[in-house]
């Protein structure tokens, strides 16, 4: 009977009611699995100890079965998890063919475990995290996107398709059959283009043979996509059509550097814009485009010399933006080479404007200085050269920055001052040959000739036309 309770799979526990006591018999019971075997005669409550630990046991067993399905549920719905972050180590470590294999088995990887070609797809154009446009909204689109990549995939070739972390997706498929790679990431560009309205650009890498050789092949893809810095946003860059600079490092002259920041300092807006065209063209005058890192130092390392000619003058609201400016050229958040050089630019020529705007005030504090300095002392004879030297400044720079300031040169504001004066002189009461000698004139018709011109009458027609009357 238990022979054929076991044949048919039933998992009853059975127990022994015997009247042989020999122990043949109970070694026998409980080879064919047997709960327990319980001789003659027994009372009730050996009954129910015994069919008591026999619920006890199946309980148990059902309990652990439970458990058992509950994990291996778990385990299914973890499986697409757990194959995304397999392959996340693949690409980024070696993996020894002979150890894969139940891994891919466990898994459940529909892939052949040889003949790869690996993908990085970026998503151009989607912000970075600290942009104010809403995570729901960069999420939405990058689930479109991974979407639409999935069943293009499905259409054309075996695959998988995850996202690295804060990286770009990642396609892998096998090449075993020779599939047209180049189609397939065209399918996957126009595909998303049409449906997502969003532009991808494609870093595709080399053959690998073995699973061992897939981090090989996406650091390529990684490498190839890099070169989107030059071609621009919706590109499909293939590893080996990359004619890399090999130990070649952009640069521009040094003489020209120097050059920039002595305009930068004197807010020279047309030639700082004129040098950076100059060194943009000068590090872009290769064969072939430079390594996109090599040529983000470069930049960086020239607008970090600008950064220090301008933090020098520059208010805290200025430093601010200097430095979210510097940061973003240091960690690379340009897209392209124009990005780039834009970024580089507007850093250079808003210096400028500040510069020009700072000697601006600094020139009308000067020249405000110098016609107060005047006004004190327009009873003296007042010069070019006493002025200037009040204020610090050569004569001839005086001179040049006072007409610019003012529109008028020095001597003539304080001529216009002194007539200004002798109108308020007159008024008052006093004459007119107190007022020459008060001005620092030594000639009457001198004085009178001068402010005829500056009032269109004479020192005595002015007072009586203001005052009613009066005499020389």
């Amino acid at each position: 009977m238990v022979r054929e309770l076991q044949e048919s799979g039933t998992t009853a526990k059975v127990i022994f009611f015997s009247g042989y006591s020999e122990f043949e018999y109970a070694r026998e019971s409980m080879r064919l699995g047997a709960f327990d075997y319980v001789l003659k005669p027994f009372t009730v409550k050996q009954i129910e100890e015994v069919v008591l630990r026999a619920k006890a046991q199946i309980e148990e067993e059902r309990a652990k079965k439970l458990d058992r399905l509950a994990l291996e549920r778990k385990l299914r719905e973890s499986l697409p998890y757990l194959r995304q972050e397999y392959f996340r180590l693949l690409i980024r470590h070696e993996e020894q063919p002979a150890r894969a294999a139940d891994k891919w088995e466990f898994l459940g990887i529909d892939m052949e475990p040889r003949g790869f070609i690996a993908m990085a797809v970026q998503i151009d154009g989607l912000p970075e995290e600290n942009s104010p446009m809403p995570v729901r909204e960069v999420e939405l689109s990058r689930f479109a996107v991974q979407n639409i990549l999935e069943e293009t995939l499905k259409k054309h070739v075996k695959g998988v398709l995850f996202r690295e972390q804060s990286g770009p997706f990642v396609i892998l498929v096998n090449d075993g059959d020779d599939p047209d790679v180049l189609a397939l990431a065209e399918a996957c560009r126009n595909n998303v283009s049409l449906y997502a309205k969003r532009d991808i650009s494609i870093g595709i890498g080399g053959h690998a043979d073995t699973i061992g050789e897939i981090a090989m092949s996406y650091a390529q893809a990684r490498t190839a996509l890099s070169y989107q810095f030059y071609f621009g946003s919706g590109s499909m860059i293939a590893y080996k059509d990359i004619e890399r600079q090999v130990g070649m490092t952009p640069q521009y002259s040094p003489e020209k550097e120097t050059e920039l920041l002595y305009c930068l300092r004197s807010g020279n807006r047309e030639g700082t814009e004129r040098l950076l065209g100059d060194m943009f063209e000068e590090c872009l005058r290769y064969p072939a485009p430079p390594d996109p890192d090599n040529l983000t130092n470069l930049f960086y390392g020239l607008a970090f010399a600008m950064y220090r000619v301008l933090a020098e003058k520059a208010d805290p609201e200025q430093r601010r933006w200097l430095d979210e400016r510097l940061v973003a050229l240091k960690k690379g958040k340009y897209a392209s080479t124009s990005e780039l050089m834009d970024g580089v630019r507007e850093l250079g020529l808003t210096g400028c404007d500040w510069m020009q705007k700072r000697q601006k005030n600094d020139a009308g504090q000067l020249i405000h200085q110098a016609i107060q300095y005047a006004s004190e002392r327009l009873g003296t004879d007042l010069s070019v050269q006493e002025c200037a030297a009040a204020v610090h400044l050569s004569p001839s720079y005086f001179s040049n920055l006072f007409k610019k300031e003012t529109g008028m040169t020095f001597m003539q504001h304080v001529t216009g001052a002194r007539m200004e004066k002798a109108k308020k002189l007159l008024l008052e009461g006093m004459q007119v040959q107190d007022v020459t000698f008060e001005l620092g004139y030594r000639d009457r018709p001198y004085f009178s000739e001068l402010f005829k011109k500056h009032a269109g009458m004479t020192p005595t027609e002015f007072r009586s036309k203001y005052e009613g009357g009066g005499t020389e």
